[in-house]
């Protein structure tokens, strides 16, 4: 998904506290808050007010969510409590919005950001304020494509914060209070390229092959987030293919397995001069054990982009031919025929003699179809069963690699045994 990276600037809902005067016991709290943090007055460093810091979840335009509540102690009724919004303008309070009496507390909602005094006080002597200061908060993020080419996609992304300030009353110094962000970088479907964790400007990678969604999540030290999101349309295209098999003896057939992505245009070129324009070709037949082929698939999406991807090398087994001197034809299926074993062969001429120089079995293959040749049964012409005892071969042969296999080498004596 991706790693965080800390930039400057912030903006959030926060809500501060001053308390004016101490009175043990009595507090203003806000439940509803995401969380908490403290003013740093320069001129009173001893001065700790409590700071309640509001999210406003995204997709929410409403800035008015601040709440405060003001508790006396003993949780009595009895008491007048006067809310108040100060105005860093003139430097003063204006005058109160809200009021109650005879109350055990009191609670004021839909508060903007700002700072706010409860004014609490009793019947008798009692009477006393408390300062709050109310932000209301939201980082903001964006993300837009800066460039793209057929090679690769950048993106810009934006993010930081609203800066909120507090104000000293006794001098209306403005404070600004702390904050930050740390952002994230993620798609669906997921990437397998890495985002940048420190640089947010630009990103920039190799092109998704797919429609994808890009987002862009920002969280601000206060754990307030939001998150911006872009759907790219995919113009890229990656040629991609495997062979089955890629090495054999000749003649060797190969299937294409086509596995490009986000291709509508193919141009295979299989090594030999030939080529084909078929999404998935048909299967192509290689002969020559001297030739690496080299086969290159070209990829075209429906903008124009090009891939190639390049295969080395479908090989074609050397030609190779394996003469037995015994075989047994008596029916027990093991060794019952006179086969000639050989590889990427072009041609074999076979002839069975008996010793009196009859001929008696003869075969001619070419190609593919030596591949099924199933042998000398050990019979007279297809007819009736020759006698154990000691026959004579000739063959000849040519491999595709040119090879020719002929004269005294390939001839030789042939063993027939019928026992089992």
């Amino acid at each position: 998904m991706g790693n965080f990276g800390l930039i400057g600037r912030s903006g959030f809902i926060i809500f501060f506290f001053i308390v004016s005067g101490f009175w043990a016991f009595s507090q203003v709290t806000s439940p509803l808050s995401s969380g908490v943090r403290y003013t740093s007055y320069p001129g009173e460093p001893e001065r700790k007010d409590p700071v309640f810091i509001f999210c406003v979840p995204e997709g929410n335009n409403d800035f008015s969510v601040g709440e405060l509540i003001a508790t006396p102690p003993g949780g009595i009724a009895g008491w007048t409590f006067d809310w108040s919004k100060y105005n860093p303008s003139d430097s003063v309070f204006d005058p109160s919005f809200h009021s109650e009496n005879n109350a055990t507390s009191s609670t004021v909602t839909g508060l903007e950001s700002g700072g706010y005094k409860v004014r609490i006080r009793d019947a008798g002597s009692m009477d006393t304020s408390f300062i709050a200061w109310v932000f209301v908060d939201r980082p903001y993020d964006s993300i837009r494509i800066q460039n793209f080419t057929c090679e690769y996609i950048a993106f810009n992304g934006y993010t930081g914060t609203t800066p909120f300030f507090y104000y000293d009353t006794t001098d209306n110094s403005s404070i600004l209070l702390g904050n930050g962000v740390s952002f994230h970088w993620w798609s669906d479907p997921e990437s397998s390229i890495p985002f940048p964790d420190i640089e947010i400007n630009p990103v920039t990678y190799q092109p998704p092959y797919e429609d994808t969604w890009y987002y862009l999540t920002v969280i601000d030290s206060f754990g307030c987030s939001n998150e911006a999101s872009l759907s790219y349309e995919s113009i890229h295209v990656k040629a991609d293919f495997e062979p089955d098999p890629s090495e054999g003896e000749a003649p060797l057939e190969v299937s294409f397995t086509n596995n490009s992505l986000n291709a509508v245009e193919y141009e295979w070129r299989f090594g030999d001069d030939t080529t084909s324009i078929l999404e998935t070709p048909e299967p192509h037949t290689y002969y020559d054990p001297n030739i690496d082929y080299e086969v290159v698939l070209v990829a075209k999406s429906e903008e124009h982009c090009v891939d190639t991807f390049i295969f080395q090398y479908i090989k074609v087994d050397p030609s190779t031919l394996d003469i037995p001197n015994v075989f047994t034809p008596n029916g027990d299926s093991y060794n019952d025929k006179f086969i000639v074993y050989g590889k990427s062969l072009q041609s074999i001429y076979v002839q069975i003699f008996n010793r009196l120089g009859k001929r008696l079995y003869e075969y001619t293959g070419h190609g593919a179809a030596i591949k099924d040749w199933e042998g000398w049964d050990g019979k007279i012409n297809g007819r009736s069963e020759a006698s154990p005892g000691i026959y004579y071969y000739v063959i000849r042969a040519t491999g595709y690699d040119d090879i020719q296999y002929k004269g005294k080498e390939y001839t030789g004596v042939l063993y027939l045994y019928r026992e089992k």
